[in-house]
């Protein structure tokens, strides 16, 4: 009873450790999950480790703490509730900022909503929408582009039949483009236009500047498809690029929302047995809308004389809206069974849709009623226009691995659809690979290192045995006996030198190991200092 309390403390305690970041931990035993938790990293169980029936694991979010994966090495795998790696992967891009700037070459900005030099002819510039941010991860959709400014001439006051201000919309920035893994995402709309168009019905609008409409933003273009369908790489999904913000005109244009998230990355690898009747879910997230584009105001009346008309105030037109952000990418669903695998449960790495419009800036309208004398007066500056969709992302990657099909039942509920956007992303990839006897100790051997000479007295000499390069390799630690990391070298003086020495003469005689992962597989060599 006191051994299964202490395990029991010690899985707390490295269940908490991995809620801060990803690591490895080391189970002794069953590793039976009974209640929801959120986990993360990997986890070596020497038993079985088995998700109870109406029990939720959620995959700790990359945003959280830099992980995004569980990775379960153990003998026997049991799902029979739900791994929840919904939006756990690549964090999506931040969206665009809304105009917000009013300018002028001749020292009028405040015209746009106060009186500046009622007698003289001005400009006003109104601030485009910004885009977003790029998405993150290798099949990151990417950022669109900033709208058009608008611009147009204050009012003037005048001897006779002074004249109105009217200043067209800015443009709305593009839309993010959305993620792609194992299939391909699609690109963003363009931003909304701001307008310049109005009506006016006896009354003049100053000639001293073209009343000029800021046009929206291009679209961000997809992401890039990679990794292999039957292959042993997985990998996280990538994220959708941030929505475009909304133009100014008379009110500021508003900021536009972030691209989504990657689906999450969940690999089972059981040395005997996997048998998955609940779910598996690492769905991409829906990009947010894009910001909405400014609306038109009026500006106080200027001049003073006897009809206080239309003709005296500045008006401005609506806006353009900001486009969507994308839609993040499904991400990697891997299972592997050295014996047996039944697997009729939910598979799931679905692409995120692309983000909606903002609202597009409407116009306004003044009236004036002088009578005889002074006339009847109507003037309405026209609306801006709406963006369109983010970029939809595509469906990720499952891949399931097992001796031979024959002895196996792997008939799963699975979807891997691409997204629905400005247009429709394509889906992933699914795939059941039969024939695999022990698919770890493979792809070790291919990444294999060699370390000399072995014992050492002062460096030793690292090298990959065979002309293979990983992509995905963590920093090289050298450990001591306790497991205690004495120093670390960066990976890449390997990934990109093939060939490098490790200075160890300040150690002492003894013991240690050098350690390093690759492609989510941990390598282990053991070293002795003469």
């Amino acid at each position: 009873m006191l051994n299964k309390i202490l395990l029991s403390i010690t899985l707390l305690f490295t269940i908490y450790k991995t809620q801060a970041q990803c690591v490895t931990t080391n189970v002794p035993g069953d590793f039976i999950i009974n209640s929801s938790i959120i986990l993360s990293g990997t986890y070596n169980v020497s038993g079985t480790f088995k998700v109870a029936p109406f029990v939720t694991v959620y995959v700790k979010a990359y945003s959280s703490g830099g992980c995004g994966k569980l990775i379960i090495n153990a003998q026997k795998i049991i799902v029979e509730g739900t791994i929840d790696g919904n939006y756990a992967g690549n964090v999506g891009g931040t969206g665009g900022l809304g105009g917000n700037i009013v300018s002028s070459l001749t020292g009028d900005q405040t015209a746009i909503n106060t009186c500046s030099n009622k007698d003289n002819t001005g400009i006003i510039v109104v601030e485009s929408g910004k885009f977003g941010s790029n998405g993150v991860g290798t099949g990151a959709g990417l950022q669109g582009q900033n709208g058009q400014n608008g611009s147009g001439p204050k009012q003037q006051c005048l001897s006779n039949d002074d004249e109105c201000g009217m200043i067209g919309g800015s443009g709305g920035a593009g839309g993010g483009g959305g993620a792609s893994y194992g299939g391909i995402g699609t690109s963003a709309a363009n931003g909304g236009n701001g307008t310049s168009t109005y009506t006016a019905t006896g009354v003049n609008v100053s000639t001293g500047y073209i009343v000029f409409a800021g046009t929206g933003g291009a679209g961000g273009n997809a992401g890039n498809v990679f990794g292999t369908a039957t292959g042993p790489d997985i990998d996280l999904g990538s994220s959708g690029a941030g929505g475009g913000g909304g133009g100014r005109s008379y009110d500021v244009g508003l900021a536009g929302g972030k691209g989504g998230n990657g689906g999450g990355l969940v690999q089972l690898i059981a040395s005997d047995s996997v048998k998955i009747i609940g779910k598996v879910l690492v769905n991409g997230e829906n990009g947010a809308n894009g910001g909405d584009g400014g609306n038109g105001g009026i500006s106080p009346n200027c001049c003073s004389d006897g009809c206080d008309d239309s003709g005296e105030a500045t008006l401005s037109c609506g806006a353009g809206a900001g486009s969507g952000g994308g839609g993040g990418s499904g991400g990697g669903i891997y299972i592997e069974s050295q014996t047996l695998a039944l697997i009729t449960g939910t598979l799931q790495s679905n692409g995120g849709n692309g983000g909606n419009s903002g609202q597009k800036g409407n116009g306004t309208t003044t009236n004036y009623s002088g009578g005889v004398f002074c006339g009847n007066q109507t003037i309405t500056s026209g609306n801006g226009s709406l963006g369109n969709k983010g970029g939809a992302a595509g469906g990720g990657r499952i891949k399931i691995f097992v001796p031979t099909c024959s002895s196996s039942t792997v008939s799963p509920i699975y979807t891997i659809n691409g997204g629905t956007g400005f247009t429709n992303a394509s889906s992933g990839s699914y795939q059941v690979i039969c024939g695999v006897t022990n698919l770890n100790e493979a792809i070790k051997e291919q990444y294999a290192l060699k370390v000399f000479p072995n014992p050492f007295s002062e460096t030793v000499t690292l090298t990959f045995k065979f002309d293979e390069t990983p992509e995905n390799m963590s920093e090289i630690n050298v450990l001591n006996t306790l497991g205690m990391v004495i120093k670390t070298i960066s990976s890449d003086d390997l990934k990109y030198n093939r060939t490098i020495q490790i200075d160890l003469s300040e150690l002492s005689s003894g013991i240690y190991f050098i350690k390093t992962t690759i492609n989510n597989l941990s390598y282990d060599y053991k070293i002795i200092k003469q």
